[in-house]
C-alpha cells in the first residue's frame, strides 16, 4: 500500500477509536440506572451487569473467526452498531428487560473490540507495526481520558443532575464513530483466511507429482499457446483472491495450489477459465452442477487447510513453557481486573450512593486519573530494561500480592476517597504488569499469532470471569454485595500471587539467588527479534509440509481425475 494510504487508514483508525471511547457517561452507569432508571442495587448488580460477562464470553467465540474470515472492516462496523445499540436502550429503553438487554449488546460490542486492535495490521506494512499500535493505544487512551474529564466536569458542575445528558453526548461521539468506520479501507487479507500471496501464490502451495498420461508431446505445442493466452488474458497470477494456476513447461499437466490436476489438451478453454476463476469469489450458482462440485470441494480443501493452519499454530504457541507461564498469569489477572472494573461502581454506590449528593461522586475524575497512571506506567517501561525473563514471575507474585491487599482493604472501607485512591493504584498495577506480560508474549511470536494468543487468552480470562460471576455475583450463585465481592476477589488475588511467588522462589533457588542477580539487567538486541522470525520460519516449513502431506492424501484418495466436458469424460 502506498505510503498515504496508509497514514490515511491510521489516521482514520486512530479518530474512531477516539470517539467510540468518547463516552463521558460510562464511569457514572451505576447512579443512572439507580437514579435515573430507578432500578435497585440488587438489580444492577446480581442482574444486569452479570450479563455483559456471559454475552461477552458468548459473542467472542464467533467473532474471532468472522473477523479474520471477513477482513476486519465489517466487524468495526458491527462493533460501533453495538454500541449504538447499547446507548440507544440507555436514553429510550425502560425497565429491567430493556436493561438486561442493553448489557447483552455491549457484550457483544466489547467482544468486537479485537477487529479494532487487528485491522490495522492487514492496511500497513510490517515495518510500520509498532508506531502503528502506538498511535491506536494513544488513540484508546485519550478518547478514554477525555470521557473521564467531560463527564466529571459536567457533573461537579451541576450542569446534569441525571446522567442523561452524558448518555446523549456518548450517542453521539458513537454516531461520529460510525461515520468515520465507513471510510475505513477495506482490507485484501487477514492472518488465516485471506493471507497474503506474493504473484498470487498462496503461501500453502502444494507440488503433487504429475499422473502418468501428463507427458511431454510435441503434438500440444498449440493446446499449450492457447492455456498461456488464457491464462494472460485473464490476468491470474496478479489478481489477488484467485487460484494461482502454473503449467509445468515440459508436459501439458495443468496443475493448481491445492492439487487438482488435469491434462490442458483435454480440457476447453472455458473449463481452464473457470478453474482459474476458483478463488475469486464469484458467484457459482452459475455453473454447471458438475463444476460447481468441483469449485466447492476445492475450496472446503483449502477451507480445511485453514483450520488445520490455526490449530497448528495454536500448538505451537502453547509448547512454550515461558509463553504459557505468562499467558496464564495474563488470563487470571484479566479475569480479576474486568470483574473489578464491571463491579467497582457498585461498591462506591454502597460506600458513597448518589442519592446523597452528586456533588462527592468523583467517578470519572478516578477513571481519567487511573487511566492517565497506567499510561505513564507503561511509559517508563521502556526505559526500564530488566530482565523480566528471570525476574518476572517474582515481580507477578509480589504484585498480585499487594493487589489482594488493596482489594480487600476497598471491601472493608467506608470512605470513598480511600477506596478511590485504592482503586488508582490497581488498575496502574495491573496496566504496569500486563505491559510487561504482553511484552514476553510477543517477544516469542510473530505478528502473525498475536491475535491468535490474545484472542485465545481473553477466552479463558473470559470463562473464568463467567464462572466467577456465576457463583459470587449471579443472583442464581452466592448473589453477594459488592463489599464482601471485593474480599473475594481479594482472596483470589492473594491464590494467584502465592502461586507464581513459589514458582519464582524455586526457580530463582535452583538457578541461584547470586547468578540471577548478576543478570538482572539486560540490553535488548535486535538479534533477539531475528531469532523469534526464524524459529517461526522454521515452524512455518513444517506446518505447510503436514498440511501438503494431509492434501495429497485427501488427493489420492477422493479425487486425482477431473470431469473436462459435458459428457462426463474423465482423465485419470
Amino acid at each position: 500500500m502506498a505510503n498515504e494510504s496508509w497514514v490515511l487508514a491510521t489516521v482514520l483508525l486512530c479518530l474512531y477509536g477516539f470517539f467510540k471511547e468518547m463516552r463521558p457517561s460510562e464511569p457514572f452507569l451505576t447512579p443512572y440506572l439507580r437514579n435515573y432508571k430507578n432500578l435497585t442495587a440488587e438489580e444492577v448488580d446480581n442482574e444486569i451487569y452479570p450479563i455483559w460477562t456471559y454475552s461477552y464470553l458468548f459473542a467472542l467465540v464467533f467473532v474471532f473467526l468472522l473477523t479474520d474470515f471477513l477482513r476486519y472492516k465489517p466487524v468495526i462496523i458491527v462493533e460501533v452498531l453495538t454500541y449504538l445499540a447499547t446507548w440507544s436502550l440507555l436514553i429510550w429503553g425502560n425497565g429491567l428487560q430493556a436493561m438486561l438487554l442493553m448489557q447483552f449488546f455491549y457484550g457483544l460490542a466489547t467482544a468486537t473490540e479485537i477487529a479494532y486492535y487487528s485491522y490495522i495490521y492487514a492496511i500497513v506494512s510490517p515495518q510500520q507495526y509498532r508506531k502503528v499500535t502506538s498511535y491506536t493505544r494513544t488513540a484508546i487512551l485519550t478518547g478514554d481520558f477525555t470521557a473521564g474529564v467531560l463527564g466529571q466536569i459536567l457533573v461537579s458542575s451541576h450542569i446534569t443532575t441525571t446522567y442523561f445528558l452524558l448518555n446523549v453526548i456518548s450517542f453521539v461521539s458513537l454516531c461520529v464513530a460510525f461515520v468515520i468506520s465507513i471510510f475505513l479501507p477495506p482490507t485484501k487479507k487477514s492472518v488465516y483466511f485471506h493471507r497474503d500471496s506474493v504473484s498470487g501464490i498462496d503461501s500453502h502451495h502444494v507440488s503433487l507429482p504429475p499422473p502418468p498420461q501428463c507427458q511431454k508431446s510435441d503434438e500440444n505445442t498449440a493446446a499449450k499457446d492457447e492455456f498461456k493466452d488464457v491464462m494472460a488474458n485473464e490476468d491470474i497470477t496478479s489478481t489477488e483472491g484467485e487460484l494461482y494456476i502454473h503449467q509445468n513447461s515440459d508436459t501439458n499437466c495443468v496443475q493448481d495450489d491445492y492439487g487438482s490436476i488435469w491434462d490442458s489438451t483435454q480440457s476447453s478453454q472455458e473449463d481452464l477459465v473457470i478453474r482459474t476463476n476458483t478463488y475469486a469469489d464469484d458467484n457459482i450458482e452459475n455453473q454447471s452442477p458438475k463444476r460447481k462440485r468441483r469449485i466447492i470441494k476445492v475450496q472446503c480443501t483449502s477451507c480445511k487447510g485453514n483450520f488445520q493452519s490455526l490449530l497448528t499454530d495454536f500448538k505451537s504457541c502453547y509448547s512454550s513453557s515461558h509463553l504459557l507461564k505468562w499467558s496464564l498469569w495474563w488470563a487470571f489477572a484479566t479475569c480479576g481486573y474486568f470483574q473489578i472494573g464491571n463491579y467497582v461502581q457498585n461498591l462506591w454506590d454502597l460506600i458513597e450512593p448518589s442519592t446523597s449528593d452528586d456533588s462527592r461522586i468523583y467517578n470519572g475524575a478516578v477513571d481519567a486519573v487511573s487511566t492517565l497512571s497506567g499510561a505513564f506506567a507503561t511509559f517508563i517501561l521502556a526505559f526500564i530494561k530488566f530482565n523480566w525473563t528471570i525476574f518476572g514471575e517474582l515481580t507477578l507474585g509480589i504484585v498480585s500480592t499487594l493487589d489482594a491487599v488493596i482489594l480487600c482493604a476497598m471491601g472493608f472501607s467506608s470512605n470513598i476517597w480511600l477506596s478511590y485512591a485504592f482503586y488508582i493504584l490497581f488498575r496502574s498495577s495491573y496496566q504496569l504488569l500486563i505491559t510487561i506480560a504482553t511484552f514476553q508474549i510477543a517477544s516469542h511470536l510473530t505478528t502473525e499469532r498475536y491475535a491468535l494468543v490474545f484472542g485465545c487468552n481473553s477466552f479463558v480470562a473470559l470463562a473464568l470471569q463467567s464462572l466467577l460471576t456465576l457463583i459470587v455475583v449471579d443472583k442464581h450463585g452466592l448473589n453477594l454485595p459488592a463489599d464482601v465481592q471485593f474480599c473475594i476477589y481479594g482472596g483470589y488475588y492473594f491464590v494467584i500471587g502465592t502461586i507464581f511467588m513459589a514458582k519464582a522462589v524455586y526457580t530463582l533457588s535452583k538457578s541461584g539467588w547470586i547468578i540471577s542477580c548478576q543478570q538482572r539487567w539486560v540490553t535488548y538486541k535486535d538479534e533477539d527479534a531475528d531469532s523469534v522470525e526464524e524459529k517461526y520460519l522454521q515452524e512455518e516449513m513444517e506446518k505447510n509440509h503436514t498440511i501438503q502431506s494431509d492434501i495429497e492424501e485427501e488427493a489420492s484418495l477422493v479425487e486425482r481425475r477431473v470431469c473436462v466436458n459435458d459428457d462426463n469424460e474423465c482423465v485419470h
